[in-house]
């Protein structure tokens, strides 16, 4: 058997010996438990993020079982606007009936009606009372936005007609057939899958400074040295495993995902670049690991690097959380992709000679 074929049955030896106390580590099965629930139930949970930072998301979707109280008379052009939009209304003379049955939950909010009309020159205030429940008031709030802009816009075109030297502006508008992005199509692209597709690496980078640092503090690295493998072919064993389960992991995310009915285009190649990013991740650990071989030092400074990469990937374009988010919506030419996918990769390349090095030049290593 070669030199070479001898170092690779030894790393896979030491990863798989690293795989099996993988399994047992309780940290790491809680991770991967919260990101299949994560993956699995990602419709549910992104209808309910979106709604929760961005109420309007549920705009279209029809509300039913919403009573509002109306304080005023029929011929208000408020209540008017609130019966033409369908919504379930009670009209009131007197407000403290309404507060009766606003107070005994008959009803889920009340709006009083303005004094004047839109043709008259008073100040029309609208005053609306919803419930203490933040998800009751959003839902209440959702079904009266329409209505309430739509009474907005009839007094404006009403009153600015009546302004000195008042003259509308015609405006031209030509249709492209291009709509504006959902908020639920932008939270699923751009917040959603990269998470999730990174997160390993991310868990990648920290479990290959507890496979290292572990060894050097119960000291078994001595043991481990004075077997026929060398520290350069035990560290790449665990670091060879620390980025294999990456793309296996981004892989089942992105397929539970697409069973969600979240389409994924290129899949192959955001598991190609999250496996890069991986790489590039553990080798940075590695290092860390090697050189300082105490675990609590290793992942402040690896919190630190991660920290900086993070904040210093919105300084471009093609940083690797939208290059992702690019390529799963195919907004992306296959050439600009391929040339950031192939830097990526060159610089998983420098930072495992540099890892070599590190290694190489270490006291223990044999």
């Amino acid at each position: 058997m070669s030199v070479r074929g001898n170092s690779c049955r030894k790393m896979k030896t030491v990863a798989k010996k690293e795989f099996k106390d993988l399994l047992k580590e309780k940290t790491f099965i809680l991770a991967i438990v919260i990101q299949l629930f994560i993956a699995s139930f990602s419709t549910f949970l992104v209808i309910g993020l979106t709604s929760f930072y961005d109420p309007t998301a549920l705009g279209d979707v029809d509300i039913e079982g919403v009573n509002i109280g109306v304080v005023g008379t029929e011929d208000d052009e408020l209540y008017k606007v609130l019966i033409d939009n369908n919504v379930r209304t009670y009209l009131y003379d007197d407000f403290i009936p309404a507060y009766g049955d606003f107070f005994d939950r008959r009803i889920d909010a009340i709006i009083v009606t303005p004094l004047g009309t839109a043709g008259g020159t008073d100040l029309l205030n609208v005053d609306i009372y919803l419930p203490k429940s933040e998800i009751k008031a959003t839902v209440v709030s959702l079904q009266l936005k329409e209505p309430l802009e739509e009474y907005e816009q009839s007094v404006r075109d009403v009153r600015t007609q009546r302004l000195p030297g008042y003259s509308p502006i015609d405006f031209n508008i030509i249709e492209r057939g291009r709509f504006a992005s959902s908020t639920f199509f932008e939270f699923v692209y751009v917040a959603l899958l990269p998470l999730l597709v990174f997160t390993p690496a991310f868990i990648s980078g920290g479990l290959i400074i507890d496979f290292i640092t572990e060894e050097y503090e119960r000291k078994t690295m001595d043991l481990l040295l004075a077997s026929p493998a060398s520290l350069l072919e035990i560290v790449s064993g665990k670091a060879l495993l620390a980025i294999l389960i990456v793309p296996l992991q981004s892989f089942v995310w992105i397929l539970l995902l697409s069973m969600n009915r979240i389409s994924v285009n290129n899949s192959l190649q955001i598991l190609l670049v999250v496996t890069m990013i991986a790489a590039v991740l553990v080798f940075s650990s590695t290092m860390i690991a090697v050189f300082f071989r105490d675990r609590g030092v290793a992942q402040l400074l690896y919190s630190l690097v991660l920290i900086f990469l993070f904040m210093s990937s919105y300084l471009f374009t093609n940083s690797p959380l939208n290059l992702v988010s690019r390529l799963s919506i195919n907004s992306i030419t296959a050439l600009e992709s391929w040339t950031w996918t192939g830097i990526y990769l060159l610089l998983a390349f420098v930072l495992y000679v540099a890892t070599i090095l590190v290694i190489k030049n270490d006291p223990d290593n044999i």
